[in-house]
């Protein structure tokens, strides 16, 4: 046979808890959070959300600046690129003519004069596209450089302004 414990009778037990509880009732409504604590509190929590909102605002700003620049980068990459491809159509279309222009040439010291002026004409028409081209890259570093500039220069002064 095995014997068991005695268990505390279910009456026993309640009045015990529940007289825990009461004291623990009492005491905490007799408890009061002063109101300079509550107020600290509160001027802290709203500090907190002030500077939250702040970051928040900074980072929109450094995201709006990394957007710009890296669309004036594609922009400048796709000018240049576009700028390559009409050159070689230009380029193209300037040899075809000049051979046609050869073809019809009745002898052969005026195909030697047009195929002279071929090589200066494309020889300037490419120095000018390559200015061109140099003058756009310039501006695109230029105007990259300065809008890098600009957006570290928000990001040191919200620096300072967060700490």
């Amino acid at each position: 046979m095995t014997k068991t414990a005695a268990k505390p009778p279910p009456a026993a037990n309640d009045t015990y808890f529940s007289s825990i509880k009461n004291a623990f009732e009492t005491v905490s409504s007799k408890l009061e959070v002063p109101a300079a604590a509550r107020d600290y509190v509160k001027r802290g929590a709203s500090t907190a959300k002030d500077r939250a909102e702040s970051v928040h605002a900074g980072a929109a700003k450094l995201t709006n600046g990394a957007e710009k620049f890296a669309t004036s980068l594609v922009a400048g990459y796709a000018n240049f690129s576009r700028g390559l491809i009409d050159a070689t159509l230009a380029n193209v279309q300037h040899a075809l003519t000049t051979v046609e222009k050869v073809a019809g040439a009745q002898s052969i010291n005026e195909a030697v004069q047009i195929q002279a002026d071929f090589v200066r004409e494309n020889a300037s028409a490419n120095l000018e596209r390559a200015r061109g081209a140099a003058e756009t890259a310039r501006t695109a570093v230029v105007d990259g450089a300065k809008t890098v500039q600009a957006e570290l220069s928000k990001l040191y002064s919200f620096d300072k302004k967060a700490a």
